[in-house]
């Protein structure tokens, strides 16, 4: 005891070697940054070079004239591989090219990039400066983290989200009281079916028109409700359809009801490259009494204002009012998820992690939500809610972050359904769905032979699937 104690002092002084070399790892982690240093950052970003610098670039270099950037794009999405595929090629395009800072876009990419270990953890860098997320939307934070499995290795300046816009000229022509909060989608359907379903389809108007869907309006619809009341479609295993279940025969029976009405607009089938514009769009051209659309829409219906405003022969303007979401009547305090569709991170190959922080903690900014807020229309919600309303200019902006969005635990609950399986899956909807609407089967038939075709359907697909596995 007497040895170890007279070597107290050497001790003492390893401890404090030991705590300083640590140190020097932790700062050596979240390096500073040397503005004065010239640095070239190697940007992933799909939207090119000339939106980067308009969004962030420009504003970037005025303050940090040094920081040079060099762009990488995104691997191009194969309609043709798996949704797992289509990850696999990102991953071996990060791999190879080693960005410093990368825009995750939305779906799993940013699970499958931070399993794969291609970000860091953005806590220390946050942690050091003092970055605050006060201010940026909570649900925001949460869909991040939910991806990284609690840990923020991203961070977003924006997001989606949705709202019910209804046309209030329409309401007050034909004397129906408007949509409230807190509506089922059942009550909205019913309020549709109060407007008048005279003269033709070129011409007449509609209660609701459901948007354009690349799986199909009908069944796009049907997955809108199922989504809001948390009805799944296939079981935990991901090998058993549900659709014979309780929830989706009322979705079924309420979805023909809007059919057979004729109260429902169901658009055509987008094709591949194929979008919607603001001449064929019956709620913008004043045609359709409701919709449940995105935040981009008040920015086509500004634009069809304008245009009506100052055409040679000057119209009165549409009047419109947004309330929120429809709701799950087993849970109305949450609604419909938001949707992140880009996230900043910084590579985990980078050799300019303090320049590539610095980038990503503009981007994220309240000084850069400041800026954009000045900036009218255009682009998603800000993240950072405050600066919301100065850049929309609607009385009822907030409607889009009023209602709670699921939480990631409630939405992990529900199995997501593959692209691939769903594409078709809406297509064996369609054809038995119309069928009941024609009189030529009822629901309940209809029903057993969806379960039928449809398991069938999702049989193959997973056969596909371990057929693939099995190759790679």
């Amino acid at each position: 005891m007497k040895d170890l104690l007279r070597g107290g002092p050497n001790i003492a002084w390893l401890l404090l070697s030991l705590i300083l070399l640590l140190q020097g790892c932790a700062d050596k982690e979240t390096e500073p940054f040397d503005p004065n240093q010239p640095v070239t950052l190697k940007v992933l970003y799909a939207w090119g070079e000339e939106d980067f610098y308009n969004r962030f670039g420009k504003e970037f270099q005025l303050k940090y004239p040094n920081v040079d950037f060099h762009f990488v794009e995104n691997p191009e999405y194969n309609p043709d591989l798996t949704a797992e595929e289509n990850e696999q090629a990102l991953l071996a395009h990060i791999a190879k090219e080693r960005p410093d800072v990368l825009r995750i876009g939305g779906g799993n990419d940013l699970e499958a990039v931070t399993d794969a270990g291609k970000l860091i953890d953005l806590g220390p860098w946050m942690k050091r400066d003092n970055f605050s997320l006060d201010g940026i939307y909570p649900p925001v934070l949460h869909a991040i983290q939910m991806q990284g499995h609690g840990t923020l290795y991203g961070l977003s300046p924006t997001f989606v989200s949705s709202a019910v816009y209804y046309n209030k000229d329409l309401f007050e022509q034909y004397g129906v009281t408007p949509p409230q909060d807190k509506m089922t989608w059942e009550q909205l359907l019913d309020l549709a079916a109060r407007f008048p379903v005279e003269g033709s389809p070129e011409e007449r108007i509609y209660g609701f028109a459901e948007e354009s869907a690349a799986e199909g309006s009908i069944f796009g619809l049907m997955n809108r409700i199922a989504q809001t009341e948390q009805i799944a479609l296939i079981d935990a295993s991901g090998t058993r359809l549900l659709f014979d279940s309780d929830g989706w025969r009322r979705i079924t029976k309420l979805t023909v009801r809007s059919m057979t009405s004729n109260a429902v607009y169901f658009p055509e089938k987008l094709t591949i490259g194929q979008s919607m514009t603001p001449d064929n769009d019956l709620f913008v051209s004043g045609r359709a009494a409701m919709i449940v659309s995105g935040d981009y829409r008040m920015g086509l219906l500004e634009d069809k204002n304008h245009t009506m405003q100052t055409s040679p022969s000057p119209k009165e303007p549409l009047r419109w009012g947004m309330v929120p979401v429809p709701i799950d009547p087993v849970n109305p305090q949450s609604a419909n998820e938001i949707t992140v569709y880009e996230m900043y991170g910084i590579g985990a190959d980078s050799t300019a992690k303090a320049a590539a922080w610095e980038l990503v903690k503009f981007i994220n900014s309240d000084e850069w939500a400041k800026a954009q807020s000045r900036t009218r229309g255009g682009g998603n919600l800000l993240a950072r809610t405050a600066y919301n309303k100065d850049r929309f200019n609607h009385e009822d902006i907030e409607v889009f972050y009023s209602v709670k969005p699921q939480s990631g635990e409630e939405l992990r609950q529900i199995r997501q359904v593959p692209p691939e399986f769903q594409t078709s899956f809406a297509d064996i909807v369609r054809e038995e769905l119309e069928s009941i609407a024609a009189g030529k089967q009822s629901v309940e038939q209809a029903v057993q032979k969806i379960q039928k075709r449809g398991q069938a359907e999702l049989d193959s697909y997973n056969a596909q699937m371990e057929e693939n596995n099995g190759v790679h």
